[in-house]
């Protein structure tokens, strides 16, 4: 049987017998279920071309599209051209195709910073470092907010949270305003992501992996990235993908709370971890907080999902060596 993708091109092809040129013939398309259900149909008309061929062009998408079907519930698609022009399969001219609906894969790429072996106090215990991925080219990362200029402020509303404790969630504050400002409590915000868009002057959620990867190169004095740098990379089911960037952008426009303490709010290594469960791909221990902890997790837990790539391990790179010259 044919294995097409979602959104692969298709050319439905068949002779014509005893049917003129310019005459339209009958081309039927129909989708199925896994267990080869007819889900829905469409009937179409093709006019016979001057070598007798009559052509349907169409993608599997744009199918279901049409026929308002959900598009993960399509297993199979068959197409029918009449090329004898009588209103039948007939065995002689013409059969029925039959087509098996393969889903689509996305690469997802961790990039996790290991503390540097200098670090001491919180550094020391796991918490120095990050973690951040990418969807496709998609990058996203987590981190705090607590050391932008007195102006800027911060509407409550976007954080969903009650930044300067006053009891509500209505309010726009300012650094100043908010107490206990630090590491285990502060508005969140893309880390790397929003150095990036400065730079680049453009927003945080358009932000690439390859313009990420170009910054990890930069010198450690213009980014903060002194320690050990890996590249962590596996494919996934295209549903899957889907939803792990629907939770980033809906991080983005949430930035919530980021704290090192999971249970006060949530940082860099828990937003990736949560952005893969949604996707379920939730095979690394709750317990696992750190970036080094989640690498070990990566690379003995997570193997590809994706059809193309079924249970392949994933491929964990060095990109960037801790900087010697580095100085707590």
């Amino acid at each position: 049987m044919i294995t097409k993708k979602l959104d692969d091109k298709i050319k439905l092809t068949a002779r014509t017998v005893n049917v003129q040129i310019g005459i339209e013939v009958k081309v039927i398309l129909k989708l199925y279920d896994e267990n080869k259900k007819v889900l829905a149909q469409k009937e179409y008309e093709e006019k016979v071309q001057e070598n007798t061929k009559v052509e349907k062009k169409f993608t599997v998408l744009n199918l279901t599209n049409e026929l308002n079907v959900d598009s993960s519930k399509v297993k199979y698609v068959s197409g029918w051209i009449d090329a004898d022009n009588d209103g039948e399969i007939t065995r002689e001219y013409e059969k029925e195709v039959w087509i098996e609906v393969i889903e689509g894969e996305e690469k997802i790429t961790i990039i996790i910073e290991l503390p540097h072996s200098k670090e001491t106090g919180w550094g020391e215990k796991g918490l120095a470092g990050h973690t951040a991925m990418a969807i496709g080219d998609n990058f996203f990362d987590y981190g705090p907010d607590y050391d932008q200029e007195k102006s800027k402020t911060f509407n409550e509303k976007e954080y969903q949270a009650d930044l300067n404790k006053d009891g509500d969630m209505d309010d726009s504050v300012k650094i100043d305003d908010i107490p206990d400002l630090g590491f285990h409590f502060a508005p969140g915000r893309p880390w790397w992501g929003e150095v990036l868009a400065n730079t680049l002057k453009k927003s945080a959620n358009t932000v690439t992996l390859e313009e990420a990867l170009l910054l990890i190169d930069l010198p450690y004095d213009k980014t903060n990235i002194y320690g050990t740098v890996y590249k962590i990379e596996f494919y996934v089911k295209k549903s899957q993908a889907d939803k792990m960037l629907e939770w980033w952008e809906n991080r983005y426009k949430h930035l919530k709370v980021y704290s090192v303490e999971p249970w006060t709010g949530e940082q860099c290594t828990t937003t990736v971890k949560e952005a893969l469960a949604y996707g379920n791909i939730d095979d690394i221990d709750w317990n696992t907080l750190t970036p080094d902890g989640l690498l070990e997790d990566l690379k003995t837990e997570i193997k590809s999902t994706s059809i193309q790539h079924k249970d392949e391990n994933a491929i964990v790179t060095l990109i960037k060596k801790e900087e010697e010259d580095w100085e707590p």
